[in-house]
């Protein structure tokens, strides 16, 4: 599967939040409040060991919806979520949450080391 670009991935996020139709574009504004938004979601997630591509890199397409839900939480009270969304994108996307976001669990599973199975020979003395 391909990489998400960043433009796609700014408009995933605001059709995850409702804000754009499946298949609609989205307007400038709103496109600008995810790009404000996600260098410093970027960083948070750099730092927790979450993700290990680059801010202006496109999104390698396994992240993809665990990042997007993660954003598109962040920003749900910018725009008008229904308090059933609202309840859905912090099951998905809210980090640090307990029990652990959805989201966070992906990453946190994309991120881990593959297991290395070899056998160990006992010694005794």
């Amino acid at each position: 599967m391909a990489d998400v670009t960043l433009t796609d991935f700014y408009t995933r996020v605001l059709r995850e939040l409702k804000v754009v139709p499946p298949n609609g574009t989205a307007n400038a504004e709103d496109r600008q409040r995810v790009v404000d938004m996600y260098p410093n979601i970027h960083d948070m997630l750099l730092e927790k060991n979450l993700i290990d591509f680059g801010v202006a890199d496109s999104i390698p397409s396994r992240f993809a919806i665990p990042v997007i839900r993660i954003i598109a939480y962040q920003l749900a009270n910018e725009f008008s979520v229904s308090e059933m969304s609202l309840m859905k994108l912090k099951a998905e996307g809210e980090l640090d949450a307990y029990p652990i976001a959805k989201s966070e669990r992906q990453l946190r599973k994309l991120m881990q080391r593959p297991y290395v199975e070899s056998v160990v020979s006992n010694q005794y003395f």
